[in-house]
């Protein structure tokens, strides 16, 4: 036999199961900003970490504009099609941050200024401030209460203390900011709480690293593949270009399944090596 060459690599991460069906989730990233260029969404790598990590499956990424229409359309559709769907961007104070009054008008609502977020952004905020939040003051306070304008029949979350910005809920539309480092914050805060309500299971990933060639690869990829598919697990191969090596992932919510399939394609691809 052969020594085996194929170094392999292993990740579990447990949460408690509390049902046999996987939670979906959908992503809508909005700004015009990250359509044209001008900003890098780095959120969406953000968010899909934190969902495999907890056992949320993030099946779908749409970028929208700063538009209702496509806000609401996308957000309508994503909805009906899965367990949860989040949002970033568009909840500041000027013209083009539409994103609360979008999803309102996407789920039949209006919308309210809601008076704990209020007193949370005068408190945090501080005295000296140079526009506080005040929905009868000048313009420039009125834009800042704005953000504090939610869809009447919203859940929402105070994630942490120290900030004055919710998680708001309607349905099963969770909307968050797009500031990167704000909305990494608030997703580790907010996302292990919804994702012991919804029953996530643990995701596993396991990985073999092999210098055979992805068109040598591909026969005995898809012969493993066909045999495990019906225990959920998955397999992705990746190119290390310009390394020669390619990163061969198995994921699934067996352990199990996932380190019995690893195992074997291990063996087979120190065959071919």
């Amino acid at each position: 036999m052969k020594t085996l060459c194929a170094r392999v690599r292993s990740t579990t991460r447990a949460l408690t199961q509390k049902s046999s069906q996987t939670p979906t989730a959908a992503f809508c990233v909005i700004g015009d900003e990250i359509l044209s260029g001008t900003t890098q969404d780095t959120n969406t790598r953000t968010l899909a970490s934190q969902c495999f990590s907890l056992g949320i499956n993030l099946q779908k990424i749409e970028i929208v504009p700063d538009s209702r229409a496509s806000i609401g359309a996308s957000l309508v559709q994503l909805s009906h099609a899965h367990t949860v769907v989040f949002t970033s961007g568009g909840i500041g104070p000027t013209h083009d941050d539409i994103t609360y009054d979008a999803v309102a008008r996407a789920f039949g609502d209006k919308l309210a200024y809601h008076s704990e977020t209020l007193q949370r952004m005068r408190r945090i905020m501080g005295d000296t401030a140079r526009a506080r939040p005040d929905p009868n003051g000048t313009s420039a306070e009125r834009a800042c209460a704005r953000m504090a304008l939610l869809p009447q029949s919203a859940r929402v979350t105070f994630v942490d203390d120290k900030l004055w910005v919710p998680v708001v809920q309607v349905q099963n539309v969770h909307v968050l900011p797009g500031i990167p480092r704000l909305f990494a914050r608030m997703t580790h805060a907010y996302l292990p709480e919804l994702a012991a309500e919804l029953g996530a299971r643990a995701f596993v990933r396991a990985e073999v690293e092999t210098r055979v060639s992805e068109s040598v690869l591909a026969p005995v990829l898809e012969r493993v593949q066909s045999e495990y598919a019906s225990r959920g697990v998955k397999l992705g191969s990746y190119p290390q270009w310009p390394s020669p090596h390619t990163l061969v992932s198995v994921v699934g919510q067996s352990p199990k399944d996932v380190h019995e399939c690893r195992d074997k394609l291990a063996l087979l691809l120190s065959d071919l090596s």
